[in-house]
């Protein structure tokens, strides 16, 4: 039976009022009752909008319709036009009959009011005849349904105070509560560790196997698609190119489009032959602990130590990417940040080339600091909006003095950009002028400009398309070839491992459980830990397999 039907849809999009952008161009689809219908394609190929027009979301006086059809089917047979729906119609459709997750649940969530406050205005709004304690008990038992540790303590906390995962379930938790029958979820594993977003997933099918409802998931991850979808759409620059069975679409792509989406997953990515690494180790570390004080009491005395990062040792020898992998909260990138010198260890030592700089002064270290250079998670914050990328990349090597003038370090960072693929053009252009994967490669240059012998990358692919994500692992892995560097990258992605890294080391609670050769790790794991990681990661072959 049919739930959400969508009909030749076009969204256009303004900021002025005068020049409008085609986001969505004559989309058709169709959501049944109890089906999972998963959108997929790239950043701004139209998905969020598609979605966003069908709950009446977009910003009022910045978008227009100049067609199609918009229709939410009930189960008596009613049917509402949710394009010609007035406010008040919106306002019991929104919540009551359909549910959405965002994708970033932390800029969702209200910061100065409880779980429990949050839950409970939704049912004020769609169930007003509730008493307060009838209401009160639904709150828990959707936290509950949610598998939400201690539902009844979590209502009265703040959402800083869960971890993601958990603040993804009350968003969950808070899209249910009113039981629409179709629920909307956009991107909402997409920054997720693997075992959480696993958790996530089952958690969905399993609530919408008890609720009949239908399920519009917008993603890019294909793996996930495998998973969980029954129908696949794919959208491309604001059309849907190919749409049709979940196992027909990932098994025998038609289009073009959809065929290289696949071909660019990690697991798909051919990867060449490697040079040897050097056999002396680049950056070694022995024993590196990092602790925390616990301060508690009036006084905030020391009661005791959160063991971050607790006595790890490992090396990254030139030409060679050791990939650091592990949930978020196992000491990742707190072990990073200390490699660097930005945290200050509490024990053990670092040694760079062979040279001990544990303890070095502030004095000393600025000196060395172009021999080990970072590649941040978000290039949008790490990058300075307020400069041009010519003086982001012409600072650094004035305060280095790399060049005998500005003339011949425009000319190097020049060349620079053409080693990351990104046009001389761009020396001109502020970071808010491109695409996050543009950002990623211009903060990657940045990082070269100095002339580093080692890296550290910590999650810079976390967030990317399938495609832009590929593109910047290919980079990588021909900068540690061609020029002999080490790298250390950090992530939660085992997907991404497979075809970046020559070794992995696999983290948990500060500890460092399991080492070895890439191949030896990903298919024959010691550790249960391990294995439990690399049976969460979301993959396209297996999941074919599988069905």
């Amino acid at each position: 039976m049919k739930l959400l039907d969508i009909e030749d849809l076009v969204t256009e999009l303004t900021t002025d009022g005068r020049h409008w952008l085609r986001a969505v161009d004559r989309v058709s689809l169709t959501v049944r009752r109890g089906e999972t219908y998963c959108l997929v394609g790239e950043s701004g190929s139209g998905k969020s909008v598609t979605a966003l027009s069908a709950m009446r979301l977009l910003p009022e006086g910045r978008h227009r319709h100049p067609g199609g059809r918009i229709r939410l089917h009930g189960a008596s047979g009613e049917t509402v036009d949710l394009l010609a729906a007035d406010g008040e119609t919106l306002r019991e459709v929104r919540g009551g009959r359909i549910g959405m997750i965002f994708q970033e649940p932390m800029t969702s969530l209200n910061p100065v009011l409880t779980i429990g406050e949050q839950l409970d205005e939704a049912l004020l709004l769609h169930q007003s005849n509730l008493t307060p304690a009838e209401r009160a008990e639904r709150i828990v038992a959707a936290l509950a349904e949610v598998r939400m540790p201690d539902p009844v303590g979590r209502v009265r906390e703040y959402p800083h105070r869960l971890s993601g995962g958990q603040r993804q379930r009350v968003m969950i938790a808070m899209a249910l509560i009113c039981e629409p029958a179709l629920l909307i979820a956009d991107e909402p594993t997409t920054a997720l560790d693997v075992t959480v977003q696993a958790e996530i997933l089952k958690l969905m099918r399993d609530l919408q196997a008890a609720h009949g409802m239908g399920l519009l998931f917008i993603t890019h991850d294909f793996g996930v698609v495998a998973q969980i979808a029954d129908t696949v759409g794919v959208m491309r620059r604001g059309a849907l190119v190919e749409q049709g069975p979940a196992g027909e679409v990932l098994r025998a792509p038609r289009h073009e489009y959809t065929r290289g989406l696949i071909a660019a997953l990690p697991e798909r990515l051919a990867r060449g032959p490697r040079p040897t690494a050097s056999c002396k180790p680049l950056v070694s570390i022995d024993g590196l602990k990092v602790h925390f004080p616990v301060r508690r009491g009036f006084l905030r005395r020391v009661v005791d130590h959160l063991r971050a990062v607790d006595g790890v040792s490992l090396e990254i020898g030139a030409g060679e990417v050791v990939a650091l992998v592990g949930e978020s909260g196992c000491g990742k990138t707190t072990l990073g940040r200390a490699l660097l010198r930005l945290l200050e260890p509490t024990a053990g030592s670092i040694h760079l080339e062979g040279r001990d700089i544990t303890r070095l002064s502030r004095k000393d270290l600025r000196g060395l600091r172009r021999r080990m250079q970072v590649v941040f998670q978000d290039p949008g914050s790490s990058l300075n909006p307020r400069l041009p990328i010519l003086t982001t990349l012409l600072e650094p090597m004035r305060v280095h003095g790399i060049g005998r003038d500005d003339a011949e370090r425009t000319r190097r960072a020049a060349e620079l950009l053409d080693r990351v693929e990104m046009p001389a053009d761009s020396l001109w252009r502020y970071p808010h002028e491109f695409s996050g994967g543009q950002r990623q490669r211009l903060a990657i240059a940045r990082a070269l400009v100095l002339e580093p012998r080692f890296i550290l990358c910590d999650e810079i692919t976390s967030a990317l398309d399938v495609s832009v994500q590929a593109g910047i692992l290919r980079l990588l892995r021909s900068l540690v070839d061609d020029d002999g560097l080490g790298l250390l990258f950090i992530t939660h992605n085992l997907g991404v491992v497979e075809f970046l890294a020559d070794r992995v080391a696999v983290m948990n609670e500060g500890k460092l459980v399991e080492t070895g050769r890439t191949d030896e790790v990903l298919r024959a794991p010691r550790e249960t830990y391990t294995r439990a990681l690399l049976a969460a990661v979301p993959r396209l072959d297996g999941a074919l397999v599988e069905a």
